[in-house]
């Protein structure tokens, strides 16, 4: 089915992707027609002999109900299994924040069959712990501390509720958008995170793993981290930490000034060598094709992703293999929602 979401596909083309047997994927269509999660469309002339009949997803068939806990909002929304944003909404700051999201999230349910919505999706910045569903100890995040999020969203909706770091919820997402299998999400922001996408499969599932590339040590001895450590990389290459005591005032307003002043120069500069040395950490152990810029690291992208290349070439261990490619990430402003809402489809998919 994951193969139909966003594309239809005849039974051929079904058994070539999957590597079945045409028999066998044909039965597993027939059945999933029976049961309703599959249509067929109009036949399609594909030359001589019998036409082919395309498959897809009926996306009325499953939802998900999504939670994006964000630092800087906390939005909520409804989607489809096709992936379609159905409903949304940014919640207001209030005391009883788990209760607000709890009534938005039971309004929204009640606007379609709730029997087919599959669980809750919750996207939080990490560490976590995933397995129970409560938050642990983000920074700058002190409100939620200690949640035992699903636990009690999941008692208020009686359905089931998964808890995943924010930025693996968006290496899902990216994931569906097709272009690769095994590829590097990296966020930054006020902090950094990191997913990898090995096969087509989330590395690191561990109970606590949240990919938190920002607090792995590039300098033993250098600046103080919120963590505890010294020298990790979002001390450095966090948007704080290289605007400093710039006169910039945000990394849209220093990439503006590039090629204007020397100073929005030498800040990228600096931005390229000190990402570069968390992710050539990873590259040197985890083999990728993409990288993925998300957060607001994503403006006018080019002119970052050209010196990572540079210090990448210069500094990976495998220097051989062809050039990594850095793109953005996906760009829908409602994106932290719709990967909230895959957490929920992809375990759907995986079961």
């Amino acid at each position: 089915m994951r193969n139909l979401r966003h594309s239809a596909m005849s039974r051929a083309e079904l058994a070539r992707a999957t590597g079945l047997t045409r028999a066998a994927a044909s039965l597993i269509v027939d059945e999933l027609l029976k049961s309703g999660a599959l249509e067929e469309l109009a036949p399609q002339s594909v030359g001589r002999g019998r036409s082919a009949i395309p498959l897809r997803v009926r996306s009325d068939n499953y939802y998900a109900l999504a939670v994006d806990l964000a630092r800087k909002r906390c939005s909520v929304g409804l989607c489809d299994m096709a992936g379609k944003l159905l409903d949304f909404r940014i919640l207001p700051e209030q005391k009883d924040m788990v209760g607000a999201i709890a009534a938005e999230l039971n309004r929204m349910a009640a606007t379609v069959d709730r029997d087919k919505i599959l669980g809750i999706g919750i996207s939080s910045p990490g560490p976590l712990d995933r397995v129970n569903g409560r938050i642990l100890n983000p920074p700058r995040f002190e409100r939620w501390h200690g949640v035992e999020i699903c636990d009690l969203l999941s008692r208020e909706l009686e359905l089931p509720a998964y808890l995943e770091h924010d930025v693996c919820a968006l290496a899902l997402h990216q994931l569906e958008m097709g272009q690769s299998r095994n590829f590097m999400l990296v966020y930054v922001d006020i902090g950094i995170g990191a997913a990898i996408m090995s096969g087509g499969k989330l590395m690191g599932s561990s109970k606590y793993f949240t990919g938190e590339l920002g607090h792995t040590t590039i300098r033993f001895d250098g600046r103080q981290c919120e963590c505890g450590n010294r020298g990790c990389l979002e001390t450095y290459a966090s948007l704080p930490a290289i605007l400093g005591e710039s006169e910039f005032s945000s990394w849209m307003n220093l990439v503006d000034q590039v090629g204007r002043k020397p100073e929005a120069e030498k800040l990228l500069d600096q931005e390229a060598v000190y990402l570069s040395a968390g992710l050539i950490n990873l590259l040197n152990l985890i083999p990728v094709d993409t990288i993925y810029l998300a957060g607001d690291i994503c403006y006018h992208y080019e002119l970052l992703a050209q010196r990572l290349q540079r210090e990448i070439r210069a500094k990976a261990l495998d220097r051989s293999r062809s050039e990594i490619q850095i793109y953005p990430s996906s760009q829908d402003p409602n994106v932290g929602v719709l990967a909230a809402a895959e957490v929920v489809f992809s375990r759907f998919f995986t079961m």
